[in-house]
């Protein structure tokens, strides 16, 4: 009887529903599949002007602008949604051409006395979230396996050159993200080619391939800036990030192990093993 009665409760547990906020890129599209495929119920939220594909593919169940924020907030409330997860790159709109709602006015209030970058608006924006009951959850809370393992993760290893780049440029990228400058630089025997600023990732790596000394020399790396938002701002790569520093001719990645997401993760060391790149999780 006893043994009956809890395997009934054990069918009877549900996998709280799950609101996804949504900006651009490739990520959105991995959290909805693993609703799906888990059976996970889940609302998709769309940011206005932003995942045409997403749009396309799975029919938002809302479209907020970012000057509206306190709509979407009563839109989950009222599905008694408490799980959100907030993805993908979103364009910062001109503060000047927005007519924002009153939860956001609010926000934006606390935010002209205390801003410092986009970090410290990520970190207002989870802390005003938190504030009205919900629970915000990081994408690898959803799909564990998004993050970078640690160790060489294909066929190719760095050189001694690549090894002191590493270890070097790793202190230095650290330093820069401390800073809320960027997550990224380039870096080729000592040298700093590059450091990422607005920008983003794949640009910075273009322009690091002008100040390039070897045919192929010079290490990628990305980490998580230490007062990063892990929840809600973690940095990614993917296949358009290996292409760019085989095109730049670099001689490969070193990003930091358990911190990163990997879009694309078989794809992206398949690439990598076909050109001869290393890809290091550090």
């Amino acid at each position: 009887m006893q043994v009956a009665q809890f395997a009934s409760q054990k069918m009877e547990t549900k996998i709280p529903k799950l609101a996804i906020i949504a900006g651009n890129g490739s990520i959105p599209f991995y959290l909805v599949e693993e609703c799906k495929n888990k059976g996970r119920e889940y609302c998709l939220i769309i940011i206005d002007g932003h995942a045409k594909e997403l749009s396309e593919k799975y029919k938002p169940d809302f479209i907020v602008s970012l000057s509206k924020m306190g709509k979407a907030i009563k839109y989950v409330k009222k599905l008694n949604i408490k799980d959100i997860v907030m993805v993908g790159g979103v364009e910062r709109p001109s503060l000047r051409n927005i007519i924002p709602d009153l939860w956001t006015a609010k926000l934006l209030a606390k935010l002209n006395s205390s801003i410092t970058g986009d970090d410290s608006i990520l970190s207002s924006l989870t802390k005003a979230l938190e504030k009205e009951g919900f629970n915000i959850l990081a994408p690898e809370n959803i799909i564990p396996s998004l993050l970078c393992p640690k160790g060489i993760l294909g066929k190719f290893k760095p050189n001694k050159n690549n090894n002191k780049d590493i270890i070097n440029g790793f202190k230095i990228a650290k330093l820069v993200g401390s800073n809320d400058i960027g997550q990224s630089i380039v870096i080729e025997n000592g040298l700093v080619l590059a450091v990422e600023a607005a920008e983003g990732t794949d640009n910075m790596i273009k322009r690091s391939a002008l100040l390039k000394k070897e045919e192929k020399g010079g290490v990628l790396i990305k980490v998580i800036k230490p007062q990063q938002d892990k929840r809600i701002d973690r940095p990614v790569i993917g296949i358009n990030t290996i292409e760019e520093v085989w095109s730049a001719g670099l001689a490969g990645i070193a990003i930091e192990y358990n911190e990163i997401l990997i879009i694309s993760f078989d794809e992206v060391i398949s690439y990598a093993n076909k050109k001869g790149l290393f890809i290091a999780g550090i």
